[in-house]
């Protein structure tokens, strides 16, 4: 790629994944807009007084905040005890105390249904039926899935943060006592990482779908109501579409705007936190000794991180007999069988196929973007780069839900012949994939020495030949990085695969769980079924997840 065609080739990139974005959406307003009666000012409205989203705004807000919270009080001490010392199996620890933020949303519901079953027989209190219990269990859940953001924001800047700051402000009058160090030291320094950590465990609060669906299933926030509605919205017969149409105009436009707002806010505290580190990895970490009250605390964490897991385990090896719970694998007889809509082969089939079909698109796509970002801001066309840089992370300020529902109204409803086509599931797994292969490359193409591309180029290696014999070796970790992430993510994703895989005939497995769950419980093979569904699901995101932990380095954490 010659300097003088990087505009062209990045115009060309940033039109094609604009498109792809932006042509659904702007298909589904348009269909839902035609539908619907009401003006957008005067929906908004009256979004709380209808019976289908009342109470619904509150409820999201409310949630997210305190799940913000909760997730930082858990998870600030273990980024703390991760940054500062050197454990055994050190990166071992790393990988499964973030390996929950790519397990499957479905996956985590079941765990923790799990855990409150335990509970329940041996405790006898139904906490079910008790909205209390309920809510204490979403917000664990959500602690649980999002404890991965606060430990890879946090920890690279205490693990990397030059020891002689610290020897400095000891010799300070103000930094003589930890707690001064603290404040004035450890404070500031961390301040933008934190919050940037706070601000992205919001966005996935604030957008939880399976969560709130299996764990508090009488209440509903934004992604519940928008998903009620898919069946109905958009369809061109106002006695049946327009209430429905109007109620998804009217939620997606709040989750827009304040996902928008949460991304920009993450954006320039990630900026912020970049200046105040300094460039050079040190390794400030000390041996932590194994006999402690931090090893007390790690293995507590380790705990909570693990019970949800080994929970859907054991759950898909009992069985409910009049008796009482008997071990057993007709759990797991039955998810091959016919328990389901979908066996367990057929969907773990269909599942591992839009993974490597998301892969293969995904990863180039992702590549591109970043190399054309990196590009531009080396040739000075700054504002350039920060034009793909935000349509690159764009569909992250979109939910799983809405993806889907623009992938359903806007390209199924407005072409029928769709609905025939087996790859339309996959479109939604690469608009949420994608920028997650460009955070993960984007660090890594910068830190190359254009030196090394210079003196190629010199020497009369062609571009291609550049590309193959430099760029791609040195980015070798990362992109083993970015492609487990993806098959991981896409291997799990639920909202967007929920909202379209109804009107097809390809389940995933995280569709088929939901299938199973969902089903009144009067079988007792269903949810020993459902559970063994999640277990291949488990294994794969682990193992997937833990692999490419050794490729991750040091200093290197908040890019995901």
């Amino acid at each position: 790629m010659r300097p003088g065609r990087v505009n062209a080739v990045g115009v060309l990139v940033l039109v094609l994944w604009t498109a792809a974005v932006l042509v659904p959406l702007g298909l589904a307003w348009s269909q839902l807009a035609a539908v619907a009666e009401a003006g957008i000012i005067e929906t908004l409205a009256d979004f709380e007084g209808r019976f289908q989203s009342q109470g619904s705004l509150q409820f999201t807000f409310v949630i997210a905040f305190l799940s913000t919270v909760i997730t930082l009080l858990l998870g600030v001490p273990l980024a703390w005890n991760l940054g500062r010392h050197r454990w055994p199996a050190h990166s071992l620890l790393r990988g499964l105390f973030t390996a929950p933020f790519v397990m499957p949303s479905i996956l985590a519901a079941m765990g923790f249904l799990t855990l409150i079953s335990v509970f329940e027989s041996i405790s006898g209190f139904d906490l079910r039926s008790n909205d209390e219990m309920q809510l204490a269990a979403l917000l664990l859940a959500h602690a649980w899935f999002n404890l991965a953001l606060v430990v890879r924001f946090c920890e690279p800047v205490l693990a990397t943060v030059d020891p002689s700051l610290e020897e400095a402000a000891r010799l300070l009058p103000r930094g003589r006592t930890r707690s001064d160090r603290l404040l004035r030291l450890w404070a500031p320094l961390l301040t933008p990482s934190l919050l940037a950590a706070a601000a992205m465990t919001f966005v996935f609060s604030f957008t939880s779908f399976a969560l709130v669906r299996h764990l508090t299933p009488g209440r509903r926030n934004l992604e519940i109501v928008m998903a009620n509605q898919a069946d109905w919205a958009g369809i061109r017969i106002p006695e049946l579409g327009r209430a429905a149409s109007e109620i998804v105009m009217a939620a997606s436009l709040v989750q827009l705007l304040t996902m928008v707002t949460a991304l920009g806010l993450i954006s320039w505290l990630q900026s912020r936190a970049r200046r105040d580190i300094s460039a050079s990895v040190v390794d400030a970490r000390t041996t932590a000794p194994v006999r402690s009250w931090k090893s007390v605390h790690l293995m507590m964490m380790a705990a909570f991180v693990l019970a949800p897991l080994l929970g859907v385990l054991v759950a898909s090896l009992q069985v409910r007999q009049p008796a009482g719970l008997v071990w057993s694998f007709d759990g797991w007889r039955a998810a091959v069988g016919s328990q389901s809509a979908t066996d367990l082969t057929s969907a773990l089939g269909w599942s591992v196929a839009y993974a490597i079909l998301t892969l293969v698109i995904a990863l180039p796509l992702g590549f591109l973007l970043a190399e054309n970002i990196h590009r531009a801001e080396r040739m000075g066309h700054g504002r350039f780069a920060i034009a793909i840089d935000v349509l690159a992370m764009l569909p992250l300020a979109l939910s799983a839900v809405m993806i889907g529902l623009g992938v359903l109204i806007g390209l199924l409803r407005t072409d029928v012949t769709m609905l025939r086509s087996w790859w339309i599931p996959a479109y939604g797994h690469v608009m949420i994939t994608t920028p997650f292969v460009v955070r993960v490359l984007l660090p890594a193409i910068r830190a190359i020495d254009p030196d090394l591309d210079g003196a190629a180029a010199l020497l009369g290696a062609s571009p291609l030949r550049r590309l193959l014999s430099i760029r791609l070796p040195l980015l070798t970790p990362s992109l083993i990085v970015a492609s487990a992430l993806v098959v991981a993510i896409s291997l799990g994703e639920f909202g967007a695969s929920w909202v379209v895989v109804r009107f097809t005939e390809w389940s995933t497995l995280p569709v088929m769980v939901d299938e199973l769950l969902s089903r009144p419980g009067f079988d007792p093979l269903l949810r020993p079924a459902a559970n063994a569904a999640g277990v291949v699901l488990l294994l794969l995101t682990l193992v997937l997840f833990m692999m490419v932990e050794r490729f991750r380095p040091l200093g290197r954490g908040g890019d995901f």
